[in-house]
């Protein structure tokens, strides 16, 4: 498959201020994408936004409030933090600028659930379904720390692995490049949407109480694909 052109689509991060999202603004603005921070707060979106130019000497950062980022934005990472009543009204307040779009889901909701449903549902399958119109969703960037993101970037010679579950090829193509524009990350494809509920459970829940046993607490793990 030719390499995909990302440069003539606008990323918006939705919202984009908080650890995991304004990192992966910060990547894609160094790449030479256009960005849009979004943030219930314009003038907090504007502000992170600014100092993303500055860090990244880019001019296609802008910080806009949610609804005008999701508007804006041709491909959507979906990034929201606070109880999963707070998402599903969040995300039902921008319905009407995600139809037909590709939203990258990159959250995870195993810490709102008991043990006995992991793996029964996922975030992106209760986004999808609360959403009420048509959009094409997958999943990246589930198992990744913040601070690989930014701070600690994997080695491009020994890429850390993000799984991309999804039901559009275009999407899931689409999803696996920006994975990939970001030095020291590949991605995979991880099957259909409904995979998500298993791509979940490699999340961060899981691994840092393994981190915790085995690493000391210091959140330094991350998942590779042998060959």
């Amino acid at each position: 498959m030719a390499a995909l052109d990302l440069t003539r689509r606008t990323i918006a991060v939705v919202p984009g201020t908080g650890e995991i999202g304004s990192r992966l603004a910060f990547q894609y603005a160094k790449a030479g994408l256009s960005v849009v921070v979004g943030s219930r707060d314009a003038a907090k979106a504007q502000k992170i936004a600014a100092q993303i130019s500055k860090e990244t000497q880019s001019s296609s950062v802008k910080g806009l409030t949610n609804a005008e980022a999701a508007a804006s934005g041709d491909i959507i990472i979906w990034n929201p933090a606070g109880p999963l009543k707070d998402r599903e009204e969040l995300l039902k307040s921008l319905a009407s600028h995600l139809v037909n779009k590709i939203i990258v889901d990159v959250t995870n909701a195993l810490y709102f659930f008991g043990e006995s449903e992991w793996g029964q549902i996922s975030s992106t399958l209760l986004n999808r379904d609360s959403l009420g119109v048509p959009a094409r969703w997958t999943t990246a960037f589930k198992a990744t720390f913040a601070h690989f993101l930014r701070e600690d970037l994997p080695d491009a010679n020994n890429p850390h692995t993000t799984f991309v579950a999804g039901d559009d090829p275009e999407a899931v193509a689409t999803t696996i490049a920006l994975v990939e524009i970001i030095p020291g990350f590949e991605g995979a494809n991880a099957g259909p949407q409904e995979n998500s509920r298993i791509v979940e459970l490699l999340g961060p829940r899981w691994m840092i109480e393994l981190d915790k046993v085995n690493a000391g607490g210091r959140l330094s793990m991350y998942w590779k694909l042998g060959v």
